[in-house]
């Protein structure tokens, strides 16, 4: 499926306001054939599809963004964002 740049934006977008991949696909008019193929593509986290990558560029810079966001609430002091930070923290450990 070859979907054009206002249409792979729009798949960024919602990815970054955390819609899953099926509602994308919805919202896309994907037929099932395209929506398996694109949920897939996700779940392998396989950029070199052109809409698998835009959603997974979408999600991971939301995610950044809000991250920084609860960074700088943990250094304000706020004891929950402190407690997600630490949470990432040993999440993310190697």
């Amino acid at each position: 499926m070859n979907l054009n740049e206002d249409q792979l934006n729009e798949i960024q977008q919602m990815a970054g306001l955390f819609f899953s991949p099926e509602d994308v696909a919805v919202n896309l008019e994907m037929d099932e054939d395209d929506t398996e193929l694109f949920i897939a593509a996700i779940a392998s986290r396989n950029t070199r599809n052109d809409q698998a990558g835009a959603y997974l560029r979408g999600w991971l810079l939301a995610e950044i963004t809000l991250r920084k966001a609860i960074q700088q609430s943990a250094l304000n002091g706020s004891s929950p964002s402190q407690q997600m930070m630490l949470n990432y923290q040993r999440e993310s450990r190697i």
